[in-house]
């Protein structure tokens, strides 16, 4: 897979958790595109606690609001991509980019841009958030609700890689 840096090199925001687990990358890789809500019920209080809708299906596919693949080697990992206000409720206005080549070029002023990417090695199952302002007044912004968010958000990553680690040892 190629590095987060070819999607997102430049940011102010970032977070890291990892996992060790004792399966081969592949079925590690394959458990993480399978975990769903049910498998992590704190994941469905926090989106709940927020008002957000419940996603179906698999919760890498579904983290954020309206992502864009950026990139996805089965067996290795996914890279997803979000844009937008994320301090506001629903992402604020204007439509979110719907192609990688959109997301790349993204710099909406009063907007964020943000990676995430799962990426299962040997022993190990790794998740980075990368996160841009596209301006100072968004930077602002986005350092108050992540002060607040940030907690939950790495609660969120980490309650997925421990699920997939279930899934694939299991």
């Amino acid at each position: 897979m190629r590095a987060l840096d070819d999607f997102l090199s430049e940011y102010e925001f970032s977070e890291r958790h990892s996992v060790d687990v004792q399966a081969p990358p592949e079925r590690v890789d394959r458990a993480l595109r399978e975990v769903t809500l049910a498998d992590v019920p704190v994941v469905r209080a926090l989106l709940a606690l927020r008002g957000l809708e419940r996603p179906s299906g698999p919760i890498v596919q579904t983290l954020g609001e309206r992502p864009v693949v950026l990139e996805d080697v089965p067996g290795e990992g996914i890279v997803l991509g979000v844009a937008g206000q994320f301090w506001r409720l629903r992402g604020g206005t204007g439509a979110p980019p719907r192609s990688a080549a959109e997301f790349l070029a993204f710099d909406r002023p009063d907007s964020c841009k943000a990676v995430v990417d799962f990426r299962a090695g040997p022993g190990v199952l790794t998740t980075e958030t990368r996160v841009h302002a596209t301006d100072e007044e968004a930077r602002r912004k986005f350092a108050r609700y992540w002060f607040v968010i940030r907690p939950f958000s790495g609660l969120i990553r980490i309650a997925v890689l421990r699920a997939a680690r279930r899934k694939a040892e299991g």
